[in-house]
């Protein structure tokens, strides 16, 4: 009976660990608190998937950083959301010698944020980044057991402090790596790179450019960062941002990779986010810059992943409460 109990058991926690989180977190290796949490998505921020930090010199390929991360996600059972970063600093001084940024990453980043010099050069690296952890069996990491399936190709282009270069180049680069991704991981999942809020400045720029980049993408992606003084859109943008998509006649999956809740109620604005059409939502982490979230806060978000993760669909009932369906059919009550 026992051993029966135990079988039972384990495949229903196998069934538990596995299905695909709704939540994740930015994460920082080298910092224990912002490593993320078990069975949950990782957006590593800035991450390693930088093109100066995997190739430093031309030819010169360097992957201990990218594995350790990788390694780390697989033994937590974490997805890894990769962004792509596609400045090289032997690469950008060929052309851009004069057109230095103040890095928003500190020292170790690069100071020239522009349109790669060389296309083809920033191919090969993209290349053999994706061929490194798409599973395939082929030039993969030494004992990969989960692909990387999900690439982010840049972050906030709308930003200079992200991206120096125009709408055009932004366009040209993302659209480049979309088809070269694709072409080499067929189950790949282009993201977005991240709309910095719906600010107007936000708007005119996405309004313009995703038309141009709708067919080379598959999830859509907005950021909440609350300002200083803890200001916050109380559906976490996400609502003004399905909007814009169905202007511009854009059906696809919403991801808030950059959730900060600042004064809103934590439960309330993951709700609010959750039934004006997010997917998934990522906590920009314990230790991130920028307006703590509080030990209660906190405490209260983490309790609410583990009762409700993995839900099929949420509905506002009042004001103050939201219901979840979960995926047996079972109802949660959410109270704000």
């Amino acid at each position: 009976m026992k051993k029966i109990f135990l079988i039972f058991f384990i495949f229903i926690f196998s069934i538990s660990a596995n299905s695909e989180s709704r939540f994740g977190e930015l994460t920082e290796i080298f910092d224990e608190r912002m490593r993320g949490q078990e069975n949950q998505w990782v957006r590593p921020h800035p991450g390693p998937f930088v093109w100066s930090h995997i190739e430093p010199e031309k030819g010169d390929f360097y992957w201990d950083e990218t594995d350790k991360y990788v390694k780390y996600a697989q033994d937590h059972n974490q997805k890894i959301l990769a962004t792509i970063w596609p400045f090289a600093k032997w690469d950008q001084i060929t052309c851009n010698k004069k057109k230095k940024s103040r890095s928003p990453f500190g020292k170790k980043f690069p100071k020239r944020l522009n349109k790669p010099c060389s296309m083809d050069n920033y191919l090969i690296f993209l290349e053999k980044l994706v061929d490194r952890y798409n599973a395939d069996g082929k030039n993969d990491m030494p004992g990969l057991v989960k692909p990387i399936t999900h690439w982010e190709i840049m972050n906030e282009p709308e930003f200079k402090m992200f991206f120096k270069g125009t709408e055009d180049e932004f366009v040209e680069i993302f659209i480049v790596s979309s088809k070269l991704i694709r072409s080499k991981q067929k189950d790949s999942k282009i993201v977005m790179a991240g709309a910095a809020g719906m600010f107007p400045e936000n708007k005119k720029y996405w309004n313009s450019v995703l038309p141009k980049i709708k067919d080379h993408f598959d999830i859509a992606n907005i950021h909440h960062i609350t300002p200083p003084d803890g200001k916050c859109d109380k559906q976490m943008w996400v609502d003004e941002f399905s909007n814009l998509l169905k202007k511009i006649e854009i059906k696809k999956p919403i991801w808030v990779t950059e959730a900060m809740v600042g004064k809103c109620k934590v439960l309330q604005i993951y709700s609010n986010a959750f039934a004006s059409g997010a997917e998934k939502i990522f906590d920009v982490g314990i230790n991130a810059p920028g307006p703590k979230m509080s030990k209660k806060s906190r405490a209260k978000l983490k309790e609410f992943i583990n009762k409700i993760d993995g839900f099929d669909n949420v509905e506002l009932i009042s004001k103050k409460k939201a219901e979840y369906t979960m995926s047996d059919g079972s109802k949660k009550i959410i109270e704000f």
